[in-house]
């Protein structure tokens, strides 16, 4: 089953009747979302600015840190996104979970962090399976001919070297807008942290 475990969908609200709510329920399903894949969360939407416009990927939130609103995921040093974020560091972040009828929208800027000491405490973390997609000889998006050829084999890669390839991304978001779907009455409401001080206020759904 998609979308949250019985026990965390009875630990959300069934109705939201307060700012403060929102907020919390929002916190909550991103600090689930960090070990939990049922969490639709998990996989956010991210969209940032290109030469060519808006690009939009889907991403795997690996923590969230509270206290500083920061959202980490890794990504390929070689990935089109990195020049990008380094570029025009601006992005939004998106998810919705249909089994809780939530979704989450945020607007923030996007640190990339490459062979430092934040990439490697991730990095000491990051299971060998991963490891290995940034251990190919080239970059991710480049076309090919044969698929075949670029298929991992993991007894001829050296996982270490694919250090030199991984990057650590920071979302720190500013704003967060959070929207419950519910037939009685949808909720939806907008924090927005200035020099960290929030500002909250409900929007017409």
């Amino acid at each position: 089953m998609l979308g949250y475990t019985t026990t965390i969908m009875q630990d959300l609200p069934s109705h939201y009747d307060s700012l403060e709510q929102t907020l919390q329920s929002a916190e909550s399903i991103l600090e689930d979302a960090i070990r939990n894949a049922k969490n639709l969360f998990h996989t956010p939407v991210i969209s940032s600015h290109s030469a060519e416009g808006i690009q939009t990927r889907t991403v795997v939130l690996r923590d969230f840190i509270q206290d500083s609103r920061i959202i980490r995921f890794h990504t390929d040093l070689r990935s089109p996104k990195v020049a990008e974020l380094q570029a025009n560091p601006t992005a939004t972040m998106q998810g919705y979970d249909p089994s809780i009828k939530i979704q989450l929208r945020m607007l923030g800027s996007a640190e990339v962090h490459h062979q430092d000491a934040v990439t490697e405490a991730a990095w000491a973390e990051t299971r060998e399976m991963s490891k290995e997609c940034y251990s190919v000889a080239d970059a991710p998006g480049l076309s090919i001919d044969d698929p075949n050829a670029f298929d991992i084999d993991a007894k001829n890669l050296d996982l270490e070297l694919g250090y030199a390839n991984f990057c650590v991304v920071l979302f720190q978001f500013d704003s967060l807008e959070f929207l419950h779907l519910k037939g009685s009455g949808h909720r939806r409401a907008k924090h927005i942290w200035q020099d960290n001080i929030l500002s909250s206020s409900w929007l017409i759904p």
